[in-house]
């Protein structure tokens, strides 16, 4: 049975309705850059899909390909259980958008007492207090203000952005949300399958030039850790090109200094092609 679901995040609500046998949702223009998608927001949108049908799980991990870049405009979501077992369960979620298939999403839930009821304690306790605030991140991108970024291996300027190397490191401090737990737990995943996708490309593209861009091929995100709600969060990725692909893996992690999530991308490279002058 579908239900319908709307779910606060530091990067705006995730909505999902009911619609039929699946479920409708609707890409803001405000989460979108050059009248292009954000697609951490889609994923987001799929992961939520997997959990209106999987009441009492919690998201172990999602890969997602997506196929098609989205627009401004309505979602058409569909869900189904592949496997379920007794503690296991895997969920396929497609998603549409004017009759086209835009993202595919494999996941994985499981019974909350398979994973840390608590995030797990580290060894190093790390902090962001004296991390430099990063304004231009957020003026670019105004839907990324509520994730408070902070730099720790990260450009101040987008004029230092392209500087060669190959890695980025920087806080995500949320503003502290007041939700029951199941909401806040919903909440803290999707929030970082976002985090993620906004920054994991970044470590690929400071090796490349202002002219260069990425497309993302797809998302894999696995949790270490089973509730939360969203967090201070330290992200560290680093990248490799070959040619025209790009891969990056990156991970997550709390002020205690302990792993908090992990994921990878890959992405399309384009470079601009010079011109070429006779003699």
């Amino acid at each position: 049975m579908t239900t319908s679901l709307q779910i606060p995040t530091p990067l705006g609500d995730v909505h999902l309705g009911a619609e039929g046998s699946g479920f409708r949702s609707i890409v803001p223009p405000e989460l979108c850059y050059q009248g292009i998608g954000f697609g951490g927001y889609s994923a987001a949108v799929a992961a939520l899909a997997g959990f209106a049908h999987m009441p009492g799980r919690t998201l172990r991990s999602i890969h997602a390909a997506f196929t098609a870049p989205t627009k401004p405009g309505p979602l058409q979501v569909a869900a189904r259980v592949l496997s379920a077992g007794r503690s296991c369960e895997l969920c396929e979620v497609t998603i549409e958008q004017e009759g086209a298939p835009v993202l595919t999403t494999l996941a994985w839930f499981v019974d909350p007492q398979m994973m840390n009821g608590l995030e797990s304690l580290g060894t190093q306790p790390i902090s962001f207090d004296d991390c430099v605030r990063l304004p231009w991140v957020t003026e670019w991108a105004p839907f990324l203000k509520g994730l408070n970024l902070r730099a720790v291996d990260y450009p101040l300027s987008y004029d230092d952005f392209y500087d060669g190397q190959a890695r980025v490191a920087l806080w995500a401090v949320p503003d502290a949300t007041d939700s029951e737990p199941r909401t806040a737990e919903i909440c803290g995943r999707l929030t970082d399958i976002m985090f993620f996708d906004a920054f994991l490309l970044d470590a690929g593209m400071r090796t490349e030039s202002p002219l260069t861009r990425m497309i993302s091929l797809d998302l894999s995100v696995i949790w270490s850790a089973g509730h939360a709600a969203p967090v201070p969060a330290l992200l560290e990725a680093d990248g490799r090109i070959d040619h025209q692909l790009a891969g990056m893996r990156g991970t997550l992690r709390d002020t205690t200094g302990a792993v908090r999530a992990s994921a990878t991308t890959q992405a399309r490279v384009f470079r601009a092609v010079r011109e070429s002058h006779g003699s």
